[in-house]
């Protein structure tokens, strides 16, 4: 063959290479770096949003921001934890183009972006809304997994619904598919040391006072123990009140939806030293416990002592007195904070707390009930 033939048929292939390269590419313009936003228009429009629909096979959650907080509209508009809606926005907002991925729908299912409606599917479709517009994004999420690069962050497939591209990302995107799990799971938060005393009525009668004398003690006493029994554990005792001062919720629905004086279950009433009265009932529902709460501010529980006067003293560095105890390690003065409230402040609270809680019937852990549900014979034993 002549060499004028072979330098032709190599020019050819050339040419060949080149032009399926170009077909199979999109146009080098196109193609957003990596490492920029894949929503960069997002980044000024993110305290706009007011609503993100997140859609799975056969389940929709909808979180709704209000005039107060954002609502899980599956869960009957109950606030949601507004640290998780951020820091869904957030992720969503942030994501970053680590390279792209393919077009080819009969590939998506290798990265998990498949339709949502097709059986088996992982997918996620992910809206944001603000007020002027109802598709601000819209992201069809797939698989993740942690990133090489950084391991506190993900990489993630994604494909804009509107768009058969697909990208593999950079970011955080915590997307919870269950509803109840956006939920603002606290009920009842109060420091122990606040509480004076407890007392829990079964529904046959039989009573649980627990109380201490100051708020410093350590145990609450349970008051007359029979001769030849001995308290048990102090521990066990302590965790009645410990968990009635610290409960979160399971699922939610509005009272009307919960029966409580069918089946009235354990009820309990909790008093602090500064003047707040918690009362708590409880209802068994198809196994499942719910339980009801109310709260109401009364000035005759305040058992709030002076300081006293004659407390010893101690002389910082500067010269000056302060209370002993008081002194910093830097050896300047500091403000010892009380974990008692003032009246006003207790009624603050209870007024929120009562704004949160009415109309609502909580969904509650069993064994959280099984702990504040102790009666007297279970925290005894024989000496």
């Amino acid at each position: 063959m002549k060499s004028k033939t072979i330098g032709l048929l190599a020019g050819l292939t050339i040419v060949c290479i080149a032009l399926a390269t170009f077909i199979n590419q999109e146009p080098a313009t196109s193609i957003p770096q990596s490492g920029k936003l894949l929503f960069p228009d997002m980044m000024s429009q993110v305290n706009d949003v007011n609503e993100v629909v997140i859609e799975t096979h056969g389940h929709t959650i909808t979180l709704e921001r209000g005039e107060q907080a954002w609502g899980v509209k599956e869960k009957a508009g109950y606030r949601a934890d507004v640290e998780k809606v951020k820091k869904a926005i957030v992720g969503l907002v942030e994501l970053r183009i680590h390279e792209p991925k393919t077009k080819t729908p009969e590939l998506y299912e290798r990265l998990g972006l498949q339709g949502k409606d097709q059986e088996g599917s992982p997918s996620k479709m992910v809206t944001m809304k603000t007020a002027d517009n109802p598709e601000a994004m819209k992201l069809v999420v797939g698989n993740q997994k942690p990133a090489k690069a950084n391991p506190r962050l993900s990489d993630i497939y994604v494909r804009k619904s509107d768009d058969p591209q697909t990208w593999l990302v950079t970011g955080n995107l915590p997307l919870e598919t269950v509803a109840g799990e956006w939920l603002d799971k606290e009920v009842i938060a109060l420091p122990t040391k606040r509480v004076r005393q407890v007392t829990v009525t079964h529904p046959k009668g039989e009573t649980l006072h627990l109380a201490k004398a100051k708020p410093e003690d350590l145990d609450f006493d349970l008051g007359a123990i029979p001769s030849g029994f001995k308290v048990t554990s102090s521990f066990n005792v302590n965790n009645v009140v410990g968990t009635l001062v610290q409960l979160e919720l399971e699922d939610v629905k509005h009272q009307k939806a919960i029966d409580f004086k069918a089946s009235p279950g354990v009820s309990a009433i909790l008093e602090t030293f500064d003047g707040l009265r918690l009362h708590v009932h409880t209802t068994k529902v198809d196994e499942q416990v719910w339980g009801k709460f109310s709260a109401e501010f009364d000035a005759n529980l305040i058992q709030i002592s002076e300081p006293d006067p004659k407390a010893e003293a101690s002389k910082n560095p500067d010269g000056e007195e302060v209370a002993k105890g008081d002194a910093g390690g830097d050896g300047k003065a500091t403000e010892k904070e009380s974990l008692l409230k003032g009246p006003e402040e207790v009624q603050k609270e209870v007024e929120a707390l009562n704004l949160r809680v009415k109309d609502w019937a909580y969904a509650l852990p069993s064994f959280r009930v099984e702990n504040f549900s102790k009666l007297k014979k279970d925290l005894i034993s024989k000496e």
